[in-house]
């Protein structure tokens, strides 16, 4: 059965959060926030499928980064985290 966008950002909410509570360093805490915040954002999108959620978020991802100035380290760590939680939850 194909899962929701829904599911989908449920899903990896989830999974972030879970890595929230056992972060050690402030830094990892503002990443694992950062998306949870954009994932909540656009959970509502309707469609089905766990890939093409993925990649939309991921394109949705990197245009907020580049709109709000986020330095090249902090883009470099949130894609990062994105990219494991995707693979995690898969």
């Amino acid at each position: 059965m194909t899962m929701t966008f829904a599911e989908r950002a449920d899903q990896l909410c989830d999974r972030l959060r879970d890595m929230e509570h056992h972060a050690e360093e402030g830094d990892q805490l503002f990443y694992c926030a950062y998306l949870l915040g954009l994932l909540g954002l656009h959970s509502s999108a309707e469609g089905e499928g766990n890939d093409v959620f993925d990649q939309a978020f991921t394109v949705i991802l990197q245009e907020t980064l580049d709109a709000e100035g986020v330095t090249e380290k902090d883009q470099t760590n949130i894609t990062s985290l994105w990219q494991t939680v995707c693979s995690k939850v898969s």
